[in-house]
């Protein structure tokens, strides 16, 4: 087969119905060296008896979980099982454009300073939309704060480079249905190398009633908040380690913490509701994501900024009430 050999991980859980279809995009890309990970989260699962047919395709290979796993757990997994230099996540009910993946691996050729190659997505079902997500490009730290204000995923589902995946943590599974964990992945891609849009392939996405991210949106106001707070305290850590002294570090902590706070007249999407004429419930989050910070980050925000929490806390707030 000629080219590298992409890895295309395909995470299932009771999506027997669609399978076959995105099985069979795949099978009949016009690129061939591919090797595609089909993992169904748990026993029991009629995907296994969807995916049998086209398991005659030697490039096609599938893994049962003796447990659930979770959307995040699972794709990890893909991920971490991967054989190709490249690694593409399709989502078991999407399908691509056929040259999709030639495409993306011509790419990745041109930019070799691109941790991540992808394409348009054409996003039909309850909703219907072309989305066409700009290049990431600059220095690492201009990347990744790039990637926070925006918190785009199409750039997800391209083609990544094995040597980028192999250096970052993987996707985090939380308490929050893994709420955020996308995020914080590619804000760790970008500290390692560009994203970049490439004309040409697409890949189509269904909305349906089924889509796990649309239920969260139907979360009490609370546990939004909450998930909120929690992804930011993560995208921090992941950019603290980009920080080379106090200064620059208090710099990247006040930039996501904009982020998270000040809907700059509704510019920015919000998980949750951040009202910014109610300073004591901004405040309150705010307080929350330190809390986050003390309590379960790998990192000593204190220590990374050479202060303690509470002028942490009296300082980030003095920079707000401001605004």
């Amino acid at each position: 087969m000629d080219g590298p050999l992409v890895t295309i991980g395909v995470p299932v859980f009771r999506g027997h119905e669609d399978l076959p279809t995105t099985l069979e995009c795949l099978r009949t890309q016009t690129y061939a060296s591919l090797d595609v990970l089909i993992s169904v989260d748990g026993p029991g699962d009629p995907s296994v008896e969807a995916a049998q047919p086209f398991l005659q395709d030697p490039r096609l290979r599938l893994h049962v979980q003796s447990s659930r796993r979770g959307w995040a757990g699972n794709l990890d997994w893909t991920m971490r099982n991967r054989r190709g230099t490249f690694f593409i996540f399709q989502q078991h009910d999407d399908q691509v454009s056929p040259t999709c993946v030639a495409d993306l691996v011509a790419a990745a050729a041109r930019w070799p300073r691109a941790a991540v190659c992808f394409s348009e997505m054409d996003v039909s079902g309850s909703a219907h939309q072309l989305v066409r997500h700009k290049s990431i490009l600059g220095d690492a730290v201009s990347r990744a704060l790039t990637h926070i204000e925006r918190l785009e995923t199409s750039m997800f589902r391209g083609l990544i480079r094995g040597a980028s995946l192999d250096a970052v943590g993987g996707l985090q599974v939380t308490e929050f249905e893994s709420f955020g964990s996308l995020h914080v992945f590619l804000a760790e891609l970008a500290l390692l190398g560009e994203f970049r849009f490439v004309e040409g392939p697409t890949y189509y996405k269904r909305i349906h009633g089924n889509n796990l991210h649309l239920k969260w949106f139907d979360w009490p106001e609370r546990q939004k908040r909450a998930a909120w707070a929690l992804l930011a305290a993560q995208l921090t850590e992941a950019l603290m380690k980009a920080g080379t002294s106090p200064l620059e570090r208090w710099h990247l902590w006040l930039t996501v913490a904009d982020r998270f706070l000040m809907s700059r007249g509704g510019d920015r999407w919000m998980f949750c509701t951040v009202d910014e004429e109610d300073e004591t419930a901004r405040r309150a989050v705010l307080a929350e994501i330190l809390e986050r910070l003390r309590t379960t980050a790998r990192v000593d925000l204190a220590a990374a900024l050479e202060t303690s929490w509470p002028s942490i806390e009296d300082l980030t707030w003095r920079r707000f009430s401001r605004d």
